[in-house]
């Protein structure tokens, strides 16, 4: 039997203060939060289910808030590229690096209907990555008009727990901004299918 997928941080509203744990299954598409132009339960789902390759991976959503994501990458077996150590490949370091700089930057977003892509992406590996659970934390460094840059770090999980004084590998992802007209009609009927899609997978 897989395991529960650990507790959701929904975003934080108004100041900084530390936010509750809530379980993901008490959110729902009624909240008013909203994070990154969606629903929480949508951007959520975003992240750990919209495209074939994040299924893949197994990526779970543990803290969002705008400009903050942490992403926990459970270990699989087959992440594994140097047996000897054992360490995981890294290739499955940097998808992780891509995909929590992508939705750090996306948390910026205020419209369903905007878009962000990788335009460029530099990755440090600090010590080979263990056979075990990661956790990818992003901050975005800076957002502008059209480009939206974000620092991320990964750290391996022992006990449960991350020693935040230590990463395995740190990386810097600048993003392409792309935004429809405000308050066009494209872009209310992309926004709608979009979220209408997001919720269909939660159906599943």
């Amino acid at each position: 039997m897989p395991s529960p997928p650990p507790p959701f941080r929904p975003p934080r509203a108004g100041p900084p203060a530390s936010p509750m744990l809530l379980p993901a299954r008490y959110l729902s598409s009624s909240t008013t939060t909203k994070i990154g132009g969606l629903d929480t339960a949508d951007f959520k789902t975003l992240v750990e289910r919209a495209a074939p390759w994040s299924c893949s991976q197994g990526y779970q959503l543990l803290e969002c808030s705008p400009g903050f994501l942490k992403v926990k990458l459970p270990f699989q077996d087959h992440f594994v590229g140097n047996i000897s150590i054992p360490a995981m490949h890294g290739g499955v370091v940097a998808s992780l690096i891509d995909h929590v700089a992508g939705f750090a930057a996306w948390t910026m977003l205020d419209s369903p209907a905007a878009r962000v892509s990788t335009s460029e992406l530099s990755i440090s590996y600090l010590s080979p990555a263990p056979s075990t659970d990661l956790v990818g934390v992003g901050k975005v460094f800076s957002a502008g008009k059209k480009l939206i840059r974000v620092d991320v770090e990964v750290y391996a999980m022992r006990a449960q727990s991350i020693d935040e004084s230590e990463a395995i590998a740190a990386g810097r992802g600048t993003f392409y901004k792309k935004e429809r007209t405000a308050g066009s009609k494209e872009a209310e009927e992309e926004g709608q299918m979009f979220q209408g899609y997001l919720r269909s997978l939660r159906k599943e």
